[in-house]
């Protein structure tokens, strides 16, 4: 533990080193989230302010609520044209008071006020969808005023709930669904494949991506100790203590991994109290992040081994951090990467990683998204490790 402290103190004395491996990929986190706030999603959100408060107002945003694609926010009218200036909703319509009142008079004309984003490309699908329900409810009471007039000037009076009869009657024929019905199909050079497809807030994707791109970047520099132990002939002198290698091999490992979780908490901690991001979601997440942990320190360890030099480790840390950071989809959505860059992906730590945290992300309880690539990372932290301290015993014993 003293090893571990020592070396602790010592990865942790270049503050502003420390600082960027958390503050730059927050920034890009943000900075993502806000570019792709528009990426295309199962559900569009839209806002419902009701002012109107009847019985057809509640109908018309019950049945809005139904409808596929969209998904309704009734909020007051200065929450929500908060939620459109900040980009979390792409419309908002306001049903105007009066609404039921000017629906049974027959009038059709400025019912419901709408607000679009500038930046919104399902404006036109909404807009139909909603005027869609709102004719619905315009052509029943049509009817019935149309119905009730004749009866009157037959003189026949059918009571108070003959109107209501009639609405029901009209409505019967939009279901199953109505007579008439636009198909909004998405366009494809090749044919059509059923697949099941989900979607996550931009900025939680990629700040799952990010932070296990820079656990890897801080890690492989934080290793760079152990070359310039070998090389200035301290890793030489603790072989004549009994153990002494062994001690220092395991507080070189405890020290990446406490730094790492370090690293993780502050840059959680963070996300979460000034952007509302939560990273990670229940206990599966965590065991899958620190087995990925382990994985990256052994990674660090085995390159810190066999590379000679202090300047070869500076070379090839950011090359190898970025490469497979790329190659792992830390820098995109790797939920809707295509097949074949998930398969490549897997041959990364980071393809692992995020297979499984952003498994968890779209159900924290599922144990099964996160059993196999815990086992790989595992398996690999076994490997490597041993592997890298039986190199440095090696090269001792050259020495």
């Amino acid at each position: 533990m003293s090893v571990t402290f020592y070396k602790l103190k010592m990865m942790l004395a270049d503050k502003l080193f420390f600082a960027a491996m958390i503050i730059i990929p927050m920034l890009i986190t943000v900075a993502a989230g806000y570019a792709l706030r528009y990426e295309k999603l199962n559900t569009i959100p839209v806002a419902v302010v009701d002012e109107d408060m009847s019985s057809s107002s509640q109908l018309l945003t019950d049945r809005l609520k139904g409808k596929e694609g969209i998904s309704l926010i009734l909020a007051g009218r200065e929450e929500a044209e908060k939620m459109l200036e900040n980009s979390q909703v792409e419309q908002v319509y306001i049903i105007k008071p009066g609404f039921e009142e000017a629906l049974e008079r027959g009038e059709s004309e400025g019912l419901i006020e709408m607000h679009s984003s500038p930046s919104s490309y399902s404006a036109g699908f909404v807009r139909e969808v909603v005027a869609g329900e709102a004719f619905r409810l315009i052509m029943n009471n049509m009817a019935a005023n149309s119905v009730t007039s004749k009866y009157d000037e037959l003189g026949i009076d059918m009571g108070s709930g003959f109107r209501d009869e009639v609405i029901a009657y009209s409505d019967s024929f939009w279901e199953p669904e109505p007579l008439m019905t636009i198909d909004y199909r998405e366009l494809r050079g090749t044919a059509a494949e059923s697949v099941d497809r989900v979607s996550m807030p931009a900025a939680t994707a990629s700040s799952a991506g990010l932070i296990t791109a820079f656990i890897m970047f801080f890690m492989l520099f934080g290793s760079g100790w152990l070359v310039e132990e070998r090389t200035n002939g301290t890793i030489k002198r603790l072989s004549a203590g009994h153990g002494a290698v062994a001690v220092s091999f395991g507080g070189s490992i405890l020290a990446l991994f406490a730094a790492g979780i370090l690293q993780v908490v502050m840059f959680g901690a963070i996300l979460k109290l000034f952007f509302g991001i939560v990273l990670f979601n229940g206990v599966l997440s965590y065991i899958a992040l620190l087995s990925y942990l382990l994985a990256v320190v052994a990674i660090s360890m085995f390159l810190s081994s066999i590379l000679k030099t202090q300047a070869q480790l500076q070379a090839g840390a950011p090359v190898i951090a970025l490469l497979t950071g790329f190659m792992g989809g830390c820098f995109w959505n790797f939920v809707e990467m295509p097949e074949r860059i998930r398969l490549l992906s897997l041959l990364t730590p980071q393809g692992w990683a995020l297979n499984a945290l952003n498994g968890l992300l779209l159900d924290p309880s599922d144990a099964s998204a996160m059993m196999l690539p815990v086992m790989v990372l595992l398996g690999a932290s076994l490997i490597l490790l041993p592997a890298s301290y039986v190199i440095i015993r090696m090269q001792l014993r050259k020495g």
